[in-house]
């Protein structure tokens, strides 16, 4: 896989997971994430059987959310690709408000015209208290 294909590959995968978190939508976002090692703030997991109940506690929230993600880069790492993004995580009230900002790095593990989130770290470096 070429870097314009792993980059086009990094970008949908980040998109996924995004729509997947903005949505509360465990079912997706364990799919996306099935084979992956997952490092988040508030903990982490590896694989589906641990995904999901992880998830649906973390997703346990009914405050509407959006994040942005901006700034993506994507570089070879062996056979496979690490991309790098930063993110702005809004809630939505009464009106939108900023509040998290973060940073994902995913590695991606290509097979083929195919691309899979190997692992998944993300880290903030604000929130709103």
């Amino acid at each position: 896989m070429n870097a314009a294909e792993a980059r086009h590959h990094a970008a949908n995968l980040l998109h996924a997971y995004t729509e997947a978190a903005d949505a509360r939508d465990v079912d997706a976002a364990v799919a996306l994430l099935a084979d992956a090692e997952v490092s988040l703030p508030s903990g982490g997991f590896t694989g589906a059987e641990q995904a999901r109940p992880f998830l649906e506690r973390a997703w346990a929230t009914s405050t509407t959310q959006r994040h942005d993600v901006s700034s993506l880069a994507v570089h070879p790492a062996g056979d496979d690709w690490v991309a790098q993004a930063h993110y702005v995580r809004w809630t939505i009230a009464d009106e939108p408000s900023v509040h998290t900002l973060g940073h994902y790095e995913l590695l991606l593990s290509t097979d083929g015209g195919s691309a899979t989130i190997r692992r998944l770290t993300v880290t903030r470096q604000w929130t709103r208290a």
